[in-house]
């Protein structure tokens, strides 16, 4: 748990660039490791009592001056490689998934063929579609994958029964919620 506890520190530490120059902050947001572990045991229960295969959970949406950072717990449970692939990409948020547990294979870049835009309550314009070509990386607990806005994404395959993901997302239109 201290390493978790570190690791998101030193995210939101490293984030810091994101604020535009002449943001009015005067006050700093914590994310402790028992809010990280209370959040992961709270998607776990959402995963099994509603039989989802997904649980995006905000732990902490924050004002940073111009834009917005947060943070959130994502729990996904086992996917078989093949098959037809869908993938999304953010309109107005970048992504930084730093996983916890877990391992899989996330398909970054690519086409998304039949294209269509949506609007989530949760995480602002998207666009959705089937997912072609793209670059394939296994991840593991500790592996960090970048994602800024625009960029399509998927997981192809989830070899553990769950893979769980903290996401820091840059919201700069403030498209989400402040929690």
């Amino acid at each position: 748990m201290l390493r978790l506890s570190l690791i998101v520190t030193l995210f939101i530490v490293s984030l810091s660039w994101i604020q535009p120059a002449g943001a009015q902050t005067n006050t700093a947001t914590h994310v402790s490791a028992a809010d990280v572990t209370a959040t992961l045991k709270q998607g776990e229960t959402r995963l099994a009592e509603e039989n989802r295969s997904i649980s995006d959970l905000v732990i902490r949406h924050s004002d940073v001056g111009e834009g917005n950072l947060g943070v959130s717990v994502v729990q996904r449970t086992a996917r078989r490689a093949g098959g037809e692939l869908r993938g999304i990409a953010h309109v107005e948020l970048d992504e930084i998934y730093y996983v916890v547990s877990g391992s899989g294979t996330l398909v970054t870049g690519g086409m998304l063929d039949d294209k269509r835009e949506t609007n989530s309550d949760l995480l602002g314009p998207m666009e959705i579609g089937m997912m072609r070509g793209g670059e394939s990386r296994l991840m593991n607990p500790g592996d960090i994958a970048i994602i800024p806005k625009g960029v399509s994404h998927a997981w192809s395959e989830i070899t553990t029964d769950t893979i769980d993901y903290l996401v820091f997302r840059n919201d700069p239109e403030k498209v989400m919620q402040l929690k």
